[in-house]
């Protein structure tokens, strides 16, 4: 008996410091990622700037090819939206929030498993006088007061930022194929 109350209370101990120190983690987040694109921003911008295109170069659509995909009559510009269901990916949507030609889209995604919603965009930086670009994709949110989801914040970091060298990898290939736009 006094063996399982020891073992109660080390685990209630346990339990309290992680809870202290997830009080003491960030209460947002944010990743970046960039690739330079052998592709002037205006081959590149149509693979972001229309959603209906998201899935040539979607880390999450290449693992699940039968991914059921709906969109908003209009694929690009602010209010433009698509939501997802995977059985292997989850479900979310994805709603444009700005577009300027050919350097910007900006973006709010929330997937449906997921805690936390994040904004994001892809920024298209024309590299000196040639037809190269640096395509930045950042993804930022906040995580709020709960431990359990700051904890969740530190995992959410490093998968995103896998997620987004394999988006940008995929883009750079779309971008860069003979005759993509």
């Amino acid at each position: 008996m006094r063996f399982l109350l020891r073992l109660s209370l080390a685990f209630a101990l346990v339990v309290a410091v992680l809870a202290a120190i997830g009080f003491l983690l960030p209460r947002s987040y944010r990743v970046e990622r960039t690739a330079t694109i052998a592709a002037a921003p205006e081959a590149v911008y149509p693979l972001v700037g229309d959603l209906a295109r998201w899935r040539e170069w979607s880390p999450w659509a290449a693992r699940d090819p039968r991914m059921q995909v709906t969109f908003s009559a209009q694929t690009t510009g602010a209010g433009a939206w698509t939501e997802w269901r995977s059985a292997s990916q989850g479900s979310g949507r994805a709603e444009i929030l700005e577009g300027v030609v050919p350097e910007l889209v900006r973006y709010r995604m929330q997937f449906a498993d997921q805690p936390v919603a994040s904004e994001g965009q892809f920024r298209l930086v024309r590299l000196g006088a040639g037809g190269q670009t640096v395509a930045t994709w950042t993804s930022e949110g906040r995580l709020g007061w709960s431990p359990l989801v700051r904890w969740f914040g530190l995992l959410l970091r490093r998968v995103e930022g896998r997620e987004q060298e394999l988006g940008l990898a995929a883009l750079q290939q779309c971008a860069e194929k003979p005759g993509a736009r």
